[in-house]
């Protein structure tokens, strides 16, 4: 293991956050794996990354399982010190970019969602923290939703606010991991690892792109700045929160949401 330089893992890697946050870390001087289910979209993005001496690596497979964690792991062990994990593996089915009603979400959908959602963050950490430095300069980021606190809206012919095209496992998942990142700040404090989360509003990525067009202006007119958050927004609040200037934050979620939730 190369001790001289820092490593860091996205998961989620290939997806649209995931890539800007990946980027972000590489230009700040981290050896990033980026660790993806799609092997194309993994790929993609660690052949645009500035390679340094020892480049990046790219982990595919299931992120829901410990082998995959595993190696990803160990792929950053073998680029530096692993001193960062953000957690961006997610998923949220919908129905050609409409909400998928309570009513339709299958047992299967439902498990699919909180293992990918939910389990997978878990594991990697499980897998990680072992390799982490304990001096206080180690960081894990989740990254939640602006639906981790305030839920779903209500059906999709419903006119009252929030109007949000997550399902309700969708929603139910993220809660669960702002629990899972509170819980795990506090029993990583004592080998001095803070965990925190971002929790984005909506944000201009393929995902809402999906998004018909008179709901994606619906969305948009609930939000205070009137606008989508871009990838680049939410990657320099994880920046903000891996490095020394946030020394003192553990625990936390860090809004990014253009109002649209306030205290």
């Amino acid at each position: 293991m190369n001790t001289t330089t820092r490593s860091a893992i996205v998961t989620g890697g290939g997806g649209g956050i995931g890539r800007i946050v990946s980027e972000r870390l590489a230009s700040v001087g981290y050896r990033v794996v980026i660790a993806d289910a799609s092997a194309d979209s993994a790929e993609a993005v660690g052949a645009s990354l500035p390679t340094p001496n020892g480049g990046h690596r790219v982990v595919t497979g299931d992120l829901t399982s410990p082998e995959t964690n595993r190696a990803a792991v160990e792929a950053a062990r073998e680029l530096g010190t692993l001193s960062v994990l953000v957690n961006g593996v997610g998923i949220s089915p919908k129905d050609e970019g409409r909400k998928r009603p309570f009513y339709d979400v299958s047992p299967d959908e439902w498990d699919l969602v909180m293992a990918v959602n939910v389990k997978a963050p878990l594991l990697l950490v499980q897998e990680a923290f072992r390799h982490m430095p304990t001096d206080g300069s180690a960081s894990i980021v989740n990254i939640l939703s602006i639906v981790s606190r305030l839920g779903t809206g209500g059906l999709p012919s419903d006119t009252f606010p929030p109007f949000l095209p997550s399902s309700i496992a969708y929603a139910a998942s993220k809660g669960a991991l702002q629990n899972v990142t509170a819980s795990l700040s506090r029993e990583l404090s004592s080998f001095h690892i803070r965990v925190n989360g971002v929790a984005p509003g909506f944000v201009q990525t393929q995902m809402t792109g999906g998004v018909p067009s008179a709901e994606a202006q619906q969305m948009i007119g609930q939000v205070p700045m009137a606008r989508f958050a871009q990838p680049s927004e939410i990657a320099d609040a994880i920046e903000f929160l891996i490095s020394d200037n946030a020394s003192y934050i553990t625990g936390a979620s860090l809004d990014v949401n253009g109002g649209m939730l306030t205290c």
